[in-house]
């Protein structure tokens, strides 16, 4: 629809015989059309954020599109995460060669195939015309990195056929995945020697202690028995003399013997 107009008028007459004749004809002056696209208004939430997920869990990566050029609007959204971790304060100027693709849903809703690392693990969801979110599952601590969202804006032309708009990025989203694997539970499991020094060797080193206590009380019982005098008779311990006299006293002292042990 571009391009350079003009117009060409001709003058026609009726002669006597009923017959139309050409008298004259001219051309306008050129009148050149240019056709702009619309002004762009996309504008894709670039809020900041951090997230703390344990290992296993899931979280979510929203994709919020704050305004639109058109009502007739498509767009494409593409989830990335960053390979550059230094660059966690950028949220502007990323080059394709820092960030690796998610999942990206074109604006006919065709979908990429996922990324190896997170195949199986993406939940995509519409929640409106202008939120999209993808939730990655069973969070692992090679998942913690800065995230974000690219949006592109797709317009339809006269003709019918869709082309691209304009483009936006989100802000990232810092994930923090905190490591479960370093609990008791997973150490003792992960390492044979150690899983057989908890769960093994404590049961025969318990009862062998068992069996030595109750050898020894035995032994014990067995030596107070012996103590004893035949036929159940205690033997007698001669005590220690008790002297009881005074200067006084004129009779000898008395020698106390008693059955039983010395007290």
């Amino acid at each position: 629809y571009m391009g350079t107009y003009d117009c060409r008028v001709e003058e026609w007459l009726l002669n006597p015989t009923n017959t139309w004749y050409k008298r004259a004809e001219d051309l306008s002056g050129l009148t050149t059309v240019l056709v702009k696209k619309p002004d762009a208004s996309l504008q894709v939430d670039a809020t900041v954020a951090n997230l703390t997920v344990p290992e296993q869990d899931h979280f979510h990566l929203d994709c919020n599109i704050l305004s639109t050029t058109s009502q007739d609007s498509r767009f494409a959204v593409t989830w990335f995460i960053m390979k550059n971790k230094g660059r966690s304060g950028q949220t502007g100027h990323k080059n394709d060669e820092d960030r690796e693709a998610l999942l990206s849903v074109g604006q006919d809703f065709v979908f990429s195939r996922e990324a190896s690392p997170w195949e199986g693990r993406l939940r995509f969801q519409r929640l409106s015309a202008m939120f999209y979110r993808l939730t990655v599952l069973q969070a692992a601590t090679s998942d913690a990195g800065n995230y974000s969202c690219h949006v592109e804006e797709w317009l339809p032309d006269p003709k019918g056929v869709w082309y691209k708009l304009t483009e936006d990025d989100s802000g990232l989203i810092t994930v923090y995945v905190q490591d479960t694997g370093s609990s008791l539970q997973s150490v003792i499991c992960s390492n044979d020697s150690l899983f057989y020094f908890v769960f093994f060797y404590p049961f025969p080193i318990f009862g062998i202690l068992i069996i030595t206590i109750l050898l020894v009380r035995f032994k014990s019982r067995n030596s107070s028995k012996n103590s004893e005098g035949k036929n159940g008779v205690p033997l007698l311990w001669i005590k220690e003399p008790h002297l009881n006299y005074s200067p006084t006293c004129l009779e000898p002292p008395v020698l106390s013997i008693h059955p039983g042990t010395i007290d």
